[in-house]
């Protein structure tokens, strides 16, 4: 058998290069790179393919970023231009790349990716957008994903986004209201997407699902209650899986938002209470969060309750997950029309690594999420934006 050559760069280790000699310096790491794999310079043993440009920020917190950039390039291969704070006190950038490789079927070249780290101490942020343009792949997309609270450094900010096609504006959770109005406003950019509105998709499948038998149909346009649980480990804002959720509702449904929101703390709890009006009349809204006793990383959706009106009697729907931590949701369905026995289905929340590639994977435009959120940012007591 022959011994393998280990290489640094197609093992992820990041190559120190010269800022201005970036390009040079990849394209003279590959060739090795190939061979030493088990290939050759006419048939290299791995594939590159970049989809897209990935700007990924992580001038805060480098380590949330890291644990899962490599696996949201396994599902969604690009150059990814990572931008890292040092503590370095002049005006100057380094940099260094690596590769990021998955074997996607035995018997198949590997798949690789670039990874272009660049550093500068807070002094030298600004020069972050010269030093990235030179680096872009041509004739792919531009996306930035954004990771801290985007009023820190807001010049920064608007000056990428504004060259990107897409933003994805992954916030840590609480965030400050005006963060994620920064974040969201379509002034900056139009298709900037808050990756948390990705973390309710199996939670917006099994609300719609509800309402698929026959005889629940006419029941989506009589609601008149609707109550979102959420287990957090924090409370200082409403967490955000629950407002996309309830703002999604009310978008696609065309409820419209009468009087102001009202947030009241509790002792291990905080509830927001919001008043809608629909084509048949009030929608209450309130949305629970709940401090957890388990310990998680990010808030999770506990359950739902929707309350429909009807002069026969009231249709309650609920779906309720059976612990913060794992996939099963009880539904329960009570009606004057359908009463049926409950069930439990399986319904696992997105890791963070599979939201981001979801984003990315999506399309730019996405009507639900265009009407949810002037909704959700109302809920925080903002105007639109």
């Amino acid at each position: 058998m022959t011994e393998q050559i280990a290489n640094p760069f197609l093992e992820g280790h990041g190559v120190p290069v010269a800022l201005a000699d970036v390009e040079a310096e990849l394209a003279r790491l590959w060739g090795p790179a190939g061979v030493e794999a088990g290939g050759d310079e006419g048939e290299p043993a791995v594939t590159r393919v970049a989809l897209a440009n990935l700007i990924v920020e992580c001038l805060d917190d480098p380590a949330r970023v890291a644990s899962v950039l490599e696996t949201v390039m396994a599902h969604y291969p690009c150059r990814a231009i990572v931008l890292c704070s040092s503590d370095a006190t002049d005006r100057r950038i380094e940099a260094e790349a690596s590769a990021l490789c998955h074997l996607p079927a035995p018997g198949l070249p590997q798949v690789c990716s670039e990874r272009i780290v660049l550093r500068a101490g807070p002094s030298a942020h600004d020069l972050f957008p010269g030093a990235v343009r030179p680096l872009l792949e041509p004739d792919v997309p531009l996306i930035l994903w954004w990771t801290s609270d985007p009023t820190t450094r807001p010049g920064l900010y608007r000056e990428l986004a504004a060259e990107c096609s897409r933003v994805i504006v992954d916030l840590p959770d609480p965030i400050a209201p005006t963060a994620l109005a920064l974040g969201l406003d379509r002034a900056v950019h139009h298709f900037s997407r808050d990756s948390a509105w990705f973390a309710i998709t199996g939670w917006r499948e099994l609300i719609a699902q509800l309402f698929d038998p026959a005889c629940l149909a006419g029941a989506l346009d009589q609601i008149a209650q609707v109550v979102v649980e959420v287990d957090a480990s924090r409370l200082e804002t409403p967490p955000r899986p629950g407002l996309w959720l309830v703002a999604w509702l009310a978008g696609q449904l065309g409820w419209k938002p009468t009087g102001r929101p009202t947030i009241t703390p509790a002792e291990g709890s905080s509830r927001l209470d919001a008043r809608f009006e629909s084509a048949s009349g009030p929608v209450e809204i309130a949305l629970v969060a709940r401090l957890s006793t388990t310990r998680l990383p990010d808030p999770v959706v506990a359950g739902v309750t929707i309350t429909c009106r009807d002069p026969r009697g009231e249709s309650i729907l609920r779906l309720a997950r059976q612990s913060p931590l794992a996939p099963a949701v009880r539904i329960d369905v009570t009606s004057p029309e359908a009463c049926r026995l409950p069930r439990v289905v399986d319904s696992t929340d997105p890791k963070p690594e599979e939201r981001i590639a979801a984003a990315l994977a999506s399309a730019r435009l996405d009507p639900p999420f265009d009407r949810a959120v002037t909704i959700a940012l109302g809920l925080l007591g903002l105007g639109p934006r």
